[in-house]
């Protein structure tokens, strides 16, 4: 009798199906795993972005014009905001273009090694600056008494040892809607005052938006929105001077240092500082006496200076100037609104020189940074 071999079949099949099983698995484990590294990926490219949109935002809502003013038109800058800790760090770099407009790249990074992540964005910046129409050294509405030993004049005067243009051309020494509201008790014949004319009666003294717009770009409420140290009324201000840190840079956080205008040799750091100052309320009173600053000066009430007060930049006060003793030194501008319309004064020792170097000087420290109106900003990977 002839036996024959029976042959099994369960063996490959169990095989086969191992062998299925094994790429199943390890398929479904490829796909979790590009899944995983997909969204690991996701994450960190949306890192990148945040970092990077942080970069623009960080410098354009901190712009420093002190700074940036500095820098010459094609000049770039950079700034680095690390943030190793929680898993990002930003680059940002700003570009002059000309005078008055920035570019700004924003590089953001996430991630480290082979699993990182870098994006890129921008935004460019124009710079609105003040423009503040001073039709003389002093402009005043409403009544005004001169005498004592104070001295107005129209002659552009660049302030000693800064880095001023020419004088340029000779402005009105006062300026006002009606002159026979000046008593001239104490300066007979206008003698205390210079300018080309010494006088100018000009009904632009009555319109309020001579006091407070300035241009397309700012008036009275985004200047003093934008002030760098905001103080109340009936506030005594005594001997403002410059403060370093301990590094050497400006310290901004002192609020009676308002800028250095003297101009030292060497040259300090709060030379480029040229903040905006406001005295806020209504119906109040400011005095200040003795110290030196530069910048922009605004006063919601009255303002009484005197103990040799030296002053750099545009001055405008709501209400009305009163300089008394020494009097005080202002290199600039003056405008008093004198909304309550009660008698202006400058008298003592007061000198008011008009300069356009400082005024000008001052009006570009106080730029407001704006995004331009169409494509500002920009997705650069």
């Amino acid at each position: 009798m002839r036996l024959s071999t029976r042959k099994g079949f369960a063996l490959p099949i169990a095989l086969g199906s191992m062998i299925v099983i094994g790429m199943i698995l390890a398929g479904v484990f490829f796909a979790a795993t590009q899944e995983n590294r997909a969204g690991r990926n996701t994450l960190y490219q949306e890192r990148a972005f945040r970092a990077a949109e942080f970069g623009l935002n960080y410098g354009y809502g901190r712009w420093d014009n002190s700074k940036m003013t500095q820098l010459a038109n094609g000049a770039v800058t950079t700034i680095t905001y690390d943030s190793s800790a929680k898993g990002w760090t930003s680059s940002l770099s700003v570009t002059r273009l000309n005078d008055n407009t920035y570019w700004l790249v924003s590089t953001g990074s996430a991630g480290s090694g082979v699993t990182q992540a870098r994006h890129r964005t921008g935004v460019v910046l124009r710079v609105g600056y003040p423009n503040i129409n001073f039709l003389a050294a002093l402009t005043v509405k409403g009544q005004i008494k001169l005498g004592g030993s104070s001295y107005t004049t129209g002659q552009d005067t660049p302030p000693a040892g800064w880095n001023c243009p020419p004088a340029g051309t000779t402005r009105p020494g006062i300026a006002t809607d009606d002159s026979t509201n000046i008593d001239m008790s104490g300066c007979t014949n206008l003698t205390c005052v210079d300018g080309n004319p010494k006088l100018l009666q000009s009904p632009a003294v009555a319109d309020t938006n001579t006091f407070f717009t300035y241009g397309s770009d700012a008036n009275w409420a985004t200047l003093t929105a934008a002030a760098n140290l905001v103080f109340p009324g009936n506030t005594t201000v005594t001997g403002t001077a410059p403060s370093y840190n301990a590094d050497g840079s400006c310290n901004t956080l002192n609020v009676y240092n308002w800028g250095d205008p003297n101009r030292a040799v060497p040259s300090g750091t709060c030379e480029s500082y040229f903040p905006i100052i406001y005295f806020k309320g209504t119906g109040t009173s400011t005095n200040i006496s003795g110290g030196v600053g530069q910048g922009i000066l605004l006063v919601d009430g009255d303002l009484v200076v005197n103990g040799g007060f030296m002053w750099y930049g545009p001055v405008i006060v709501r209400g009305h100037l009163s300089t008394q003793g020494t009097g005080g030194h202002f290199n600039g501008a003056v405008m008093a609104a004198d909304v309550d319309f009660e008698q202006n004064s400058v008298l003592g020792n007061a000198v008011i020189d008009y300069s356009a170097c400082a005024i000008q000087s001052a009006m570009v420290g106080a730029g407001i940074p704006k995004r331009v109106k169409q494509r500002a900003w920009a997705e650069m990977y």
